[in-house]
């Protein structure tokens, strides 16, 4: 497995990392390929070697990792989002300085962390296999930084990358904190107490791009389930632990979005949006 001299994209001798010819292909198609070379890596047994490589190859393609201008929206809106009333419902069991806020119903494909960061975007300009390859080189490049502060709670830093690499594979917090820097935005984490949990405080917490300011926007992203409490327990020997993420927003100042709601959420409306 030798792609020195060749292109990374359509594998052709090639002087550089990118041959003129697939120079011009569409932007979202280049990092499917990317990410369909990175999981056939990921499968490799010297495969975190193999990834580290194409990592450090594609970053010498600075036309291809422009900044992502991220401009998060804030308020739901009924015409564009739907409810997701199971994550609502495991929302009244977060923080109180969030449960006035709306779960919106985002595909639970193992993409879930990716399309939330989509959904908050307010359109489709970027795509989950863009923001994973986006993450995947941000965490390969600052690995060390990574590893210190979440392999105690997350494992090694080098499973997860291996993991990251396959498209559908659900995320954690390694992840969160990687797009954390890839958007320039603080990502609040937000986490059910449902099980005692040793690991609360890392799960519930904000985590500030290197670049904070006090400028900086913050997002908020839910751990939860697809099924109810009872039907998820049933399903993992009576345990309860997440397996999808949707995004919060707070309600549309219109009084409407309150008829969307399955049931009357506990008022702490204040605190939400003096923390965000």
């Amino acid at each position: 497995f030798n792609m020195n001299n060749r292109c990374l994209f359509c594998t052709q001798r090639s002087a550089a990392v990118c041959c003129l010819h697939c120079r011009t292909t569409d932007i979202s198609t280049m990092f499917e390929t990317l990410l369909t070379l990175l999981g056939k890596a990921s499968m490799a047994s010297n495969y975190y070697d193999q990834i580290r490589t194409i990592c450090q190859q594609i970053e010498t393609l600075e036309w291809l990792l422009t900044p992502i201008q991220f401009a998060p929206i804030t308020h739901f809106d009924p015409k564009v989002h739907r409810v997701d009333q199971k994550a609502n419902l495991y929302l009244q069991k977060a923080s109180l300085d969030v449960q006035n806020m709306i779960a919106i119903e985002v595909a639970a494909d193992g993409n879930c962390l990716y399309n939330s960061i989509i959904c908050l975007s307010g359109n489709k300009a970027s795509t989950p296999s863009k923001l994973r390859v986006r993450s995947l080189i941000e965490l390969v490049k600052n690995e060390n930084f990574y590893h210190n502060r979440f392999a105690h709670i997350a494992g090694p830093v080098n499973e997860a990358i291996k993991n990251i690499a396959r498209n559908f594979s659900f995320s954690e917090l390694y992840e969160i904190a990687a797009l954390s820097n890839v958007l320039k935005c603080n990502i609040q984490s937000v986490y059910p107490t449902i099980a005692y949990c040793s690991d609360l405080n890392t799960m519930n917490n904000t985590f500030e791009h290197a670049q904070c300011s006090i400028a900086s926007k913050t997002i908020c992203l839910f751990w939860t389930h697809t099924e109810s409490e009872i039907e998820a327990r049933r399903s993992n020997v009576g345990n309860w632990s997440p397996n999808h993420f949707v995004p919060l927003l707070l309600p549309s100042d219109n009084s409407q979005s309150q008829n969307y709601l399955a049931q009357p959420k506990i008022s702490g409306s204040g605190s939400v949006s003096s923390s965000l």
